[in-house]
């Protein structure tokens, strides 16, 4: 089809939907054959936690579609600390954990990217610098539910392989009572920060008698102080061979080898060794308001505001055992990598990146529901959405160095934590002495601000006569701008002081006294170092540059890391809904088609580098070209069929099937023609965008079956296919620039893939026990998802699978509600996935299994007045993300334990 044609297509929808057909509800309310509207369901009372599962197996039991969601145990209150980990309890849904908390998910084993994220059926706008949602910035107390559609419909807004997630807040008009008000004050303790973090939030709705009118507002606050303590190979694993001229010294090729290190070649060792204090200080603000009104019977108007701001200073405390200094002494190399080596005379950095970041994300939309006709309901929606990130000006990235130290590693004890250690000749305790401590490396102000801003516009009709067949349809445009701004310090300003012998004044350092790893591991590895402020070393350092003629200058604007992206969709549909018999069994049918149209311009600047070579000193001295702008334009167009059946074989059994043609677009950071230069000797790297990139497109389909047992209890089973045209990979090749060799990442469109897999779902409450064990209930899901997806990494000459894809994940809850008591154990679980195809100096890294145990309990003391204890990560597991292979640790980090504690009250 041409793109005129598809245009025109497109258009005559809309045109249709905005004269005769309907409604998917907007984005306020379910489409058609999907989640049903608060309406059917109103008889729920959503208190508690047997309302909120009968409320999620209403919802799925009467779709169309391949729908599963979570509901609100009381008005405010969802039972986790964000909507990601709540989402984690429905078959098929795994989520990435950053630091201990949820933050993005993964459905039917598709990452973040591949799933859209909606609120109340609106695109949110998100400061990550692609399209991926980062949960952990829309507090939980201001949303009521949230719906997986796993089934494609014409009328869902959502591109996506994986999902569409909407999130959905409170809808006054729909409430039971004519007013309600809750809110909760508690405080979260965090182990390892041995801090205790307040948080509050309210919730209050209002609608009259006649429900003409309502208003709702949810407010929530924290305040979170938390640390984790993490050990990583800051620069990967690289291969080195004795002849390298990195272990050159003053001009003499392997001048750096000490007589009893054996020749080698191509062995693989760790860059670097840096364990350090991870600190996050966080205000998070959320509101979200909507105001409702029915003049007639026939006329709903909505208009909602969400605003979400977090305020985020983290601060990284730690050590770098940088071996590009010293002689290697001794080294043992067992199967091509290096698991023990020894240098004399070497040096270790002592490292803080501050980064201070002001994170905000707001929405507004306005829907209009109009009830024309007895068939025909027309409804338009307008919305628009931020989001801001504020970091650039204030991050920093410092460095101090301590000369003339002997170092060492040892890995062959086969712990994800290195034994590693350094001593000085001339100071005891050399971690955390304050002498001889010498200027070095410093990044001022470097970092990225984000904006991103959508507009969104719909029209949608739907027809329903008497009869059994009804039809919709509806035209949307969407427009979307990504913009990346980037601050750099020129190259030769970075190390003003690098390497140099400019002793630093010992008044400016302290040990942290922070007990790395709550003292584990003994006398392996080193438990403390130094900590200073930043800012008052970057002071201290304009100084001396003034003093020495140097220059030392905030970072400044970087034409080369930043861009804009622009983004252009058309769009229309056509659904219709059949309700027939097959048999004696009801049948219901979706039928529908969706066009996409899409048009996008990428703008930023490009640079090459035109000089590279090593100082000798830890460092490469780098010259790069002017920048040159660059512009480019794309466009494509996506006839996306989709059809939905629902067989009702008995009152109780369920069987459904749905195929579909999927897509979605690729990332906005890898359409982004911006690039980044890493220059440390082992982390020499260039990565850029691919503005060419064609989107993911996929056909699927499925099949399951469900069997609702009571009212509260469901078992059941579902099995799918996706079958990838293409993905968008990374691709790494080497490029040489004088002396140093550079890895060259791009993303490009490669080879498909078949992903398949089944997911189980179990729910019941088992209220035919005796009291009182009649409270007893669970709810348990399992996915297997599997690929044949064996795509080359050439740089480590390994092959790998599809980023996000764990091969087994699952969930068990158990809950008891009786009376006053309530209370819920809940174990989650998932598989070792690939988290990046092409990680630090091009090889692939892999987050190893994880299960987390929590458990809550809480006791209404009055009908208005509740007290409640949560314990998160009880069991205190470590987190631990690899490169290649699990012998090469990537990341190996402790979260600690936290307990929350507090009241809640409803009126």
């Amino acid at each position: 089809m041409s793109t005129k044609t598809t245009m025109l297509a497109a258009t005559a929808l809309g045109l249709i939907g905005a004269w005769a057909l309907p409604a998917t509800a907007g984005a306020q309310d379910a489409p058609p054959g999907s989640a049903p509207s608060a309406d059917t369901v109103e008889a729920v009372v959503v208190t508690g936690i047997r309302a909120s599962q009968q409320q999620s197996i209403d919802i799925k039991r009467q779709a169309v579609g391949v729908v599963d969601s979570i509901a609100s145990e009381d008005l405010g209150k969802l039972p986790d600390q964000n909507v990601a980990e709540s989402l984690q309890r429905i078959a098929g849904v795994t989520i990435e954990r950053n630091r201990g908390e949820g933050r993005y998910v993964s459905v039917r084993g598709f990452g973040p990217k591949f799933n859209a994220v909606t609120v109340n059926g609106r695109t949110l706008a998100t400061d990550n610098n692609g399209r991926e949602f980062s949960f952990d910035v829309l507090p939980s107390e201001i949303i009521s539910g949230a719906d997986v559609y796993k089934s494609p419909q014409a009328n869902i807004n959502g591109a996506s392989i994986g999902a569409t997630i909407d999130v959905r807040t409170l809808r006054p008009l729909e409430q039971r009572k004519p007013f309600s008000l809750a809110g909760s004050v508690g405080s979260t303790w965090a182990e390892l920060r041995d801090t205790n973090n307040p948080e509050a939030s309210g919730v209050v709705s209002w609608r009259n008698a006649d429900r003409t009118l309502g208003a709702a507002l949810s407010v929530s606050y924290s305040k979170q102080k938390v640390r984790d303590d993490e050990f990583t190979i800051g620069a990967g694993h690289v291969h080195r061979s004795s002849t390298d001229s990195y272990y050159n010294l003053a001009g003499v090729p392997g001048g750096r080898l000490g007589p009893g290190v054996a020749p080698f070649s191509n062995v693989s060792m760790p860059s670097n060794l840096s364990p350090f204090f991870f600190e996050r200080d966080k205000k998070m603000t959320g509101l979200n308001g909507v105001v409702q009104y029915k003049p007639t019977d026939r006329l709903t108007v909505s208009l909602d505001a969400l605003y979400a701001k977090a305020d985020i200073i983290e601060q990284q405390t730690g050590l770098a055992y940088d071996f590009a200094g010293g002689s290697l002494v001794e080294q043992d190399v067992q199967g091509g990598e290096a698991v023990f080596q020894r240098y004399q005379g070497g040096f270790v950095d002592q490292i803080i990146q501050y980064d201070h970041r002001k994170v905000t994300t707001d929405q507004l939309g306005l829907n209009v529901k109009w009830q024309a006709t007895d068939d025909l309901t027309i409804a338009f929606d307008a919305s628009t959405s931020k989001a801001e990130r504020r970091g650039k000006e204030d991050s920093d990235f410092t460095t101090i160095r301590r000369k003339n130290v002997d170092t060492w590693f040892d890995r062959r004890g086969g712990s994800p934590m290195y034994s590693y250690g350094f001593t000085s000749p001339t100071y005891a305790d050399a971690a955390t002495n304050p002498q001889g401590v010498t200027a070095h490396y410093y990044i001022w102000g470097g970092g990225s601000d984000v904006d991103d801003e959508i507009e969104e516009y719909k029209v949608d009709a739907a027809w329903k006569p008497p009869g059994a067949v009804s039809v919709s349809a509806g035209f949307s445009a969407q427009n979307r701008t990504k913009t990346i701004t980037s601050n750099e310090m020129p190259f030769g300003e970075q190390c003003a002081y690098c390497d140099s012998n400019q002793l630093l004044p010992t008044s400016l350092f302290q040990p942290t006294n922070r007990n790395f790893f709550n003292g584990q591991y003994g006398d392996k590895i080193i438990h403390d170092w130094l900590i200073y402020d930043p800012r008052a070393l970057i002071l201290q350092v304009k100084e001396y540059a003034t003093r020495d003629g140097k220059a030392f200058n905030q970072a400044v604007y970087s034409p080369s890391g930043s861009s804009v992206v622009d983004e252009k969709v058309l769009l229309g549909y056509l659904m219709t809904d059949i309700k027939t018999d097959l048999g004696s069994m009801p049948l219901a049918i979706n039928l529908g088609v969706r066009i996409e149209d899409t048009d996008y311009t990428s703008s930023g600047a490009s640079r090459t580098v035109t000089s590279a070579k090593p100082n000798g000193a830890g460092q490469n001295i780098i010259t790069v070209s002017p920048v040159v702008p660059v512009s480019f334009d794309g466009h494509y167009t996506d006839i996306l069929p989709s059809v939905n059946a629902r067989l009702n074989l008995t009152d109780d059994l369920i069987l459904r099937l749905a195929a579909s043609r999927v897509m979605t677009r690729p990332t906005l950071s890898d359409l982004s023609p911006r690039q980044s230069i890493q220059t440390n000797p082992g982390n020499e790297t260039i990565k850029r965008g691919n503005p060419d990139l064609q989107p993911f497109r996929a056909t699927q389909i499925e099949g399951g079956l469900e069997w609702y047992f009571d009212d509260l209890s469901l078992l059941s089973v579902a099995a799918f296919y996706k079958n990838i045209d293409s993905f968008v990979t990374l691709v790494t090749t080497p490029q040489k620039v004088d002396q140093v060799t550079f890895q060259v990442t791009v993303p490009d469109n490669g080879d498909g893939a078949v992903v398949k897999g089944f997911e189980l779902g179990y729910r019941q409450v088992f209220g035919q026990l005796p009291a009182p064990f009649d409270g007893l209930g669970v709810q348990t899901s399992f996915t297997y998802a599997e690929s044949n997806a064996n795509y080359t990494n050439t740089v480590a000459n390994v092959s790998y699978g599809l980023e996000g894809l764990s091969k087994y994940s699952y969930s068990l809850v158990g809950f008891y509600e009786k009376g006053p008591i309530q209370a819920r154990v809940a174990y989650t679980w998932r598989d070792k996935f690939l988290q990046v195809a092409s990680g630090r100096n091009g090889e692939p890294e892999y987050f190893d299994s994880y299960g987390q145990l929590d458990v809550g309990a809480s006791y209404n003391v009055t009908d208005h007045f509740t007290v409640f204890i949560d314990g998160l990560n009880l069991t205190d597991e470590d987190e631990f993300i690899y490169s290649v292979t699990p012998d090469r640790t990537k990341e190996f980090r402790t979260t600690g334990r936290r307990v929350a504690g507090g009241v809640r009250v409803r009126f």
